[in-house]
């Protein structure tokens, strides 16, 4: 099974460059558990969106519509 591993968002313009959220990373006093990509796919556009969630599946922060990279990686499924 793939996961996301990194999210990196791309900021543009004078002060830009890429802000990362990183499973396993202490963010705001939360440790980042799991980002999920709940894009959806429309006839004339995407709308895209990933949810930054803490262990008990509490949203962090929602990003969307965004230039990102991800980096995903495999689990092995039991």
């Amino acid at each position: 099974m793939r996961v996301i591993k990194k999210l990196g968002v791309v900021i543009s313009g004078p002060e830009g460059g890429i802000e990362w959220y990183v499973v396993g990373q202490k963010l705001n006093g939360f440790v980042v558990s799991k980002i999920n990509n709940v894009s959806s796919e429309y006839e004339d556009h995407v709308h895209s969106e990933y949810l930054v969630k803490e262990e008990n599946g509490s949203l962090i922060v929602s990003i969307e519509n965004c230039p990102v990279i991800v980096e995903w990686m495999e689990i092995p499924e039991s």
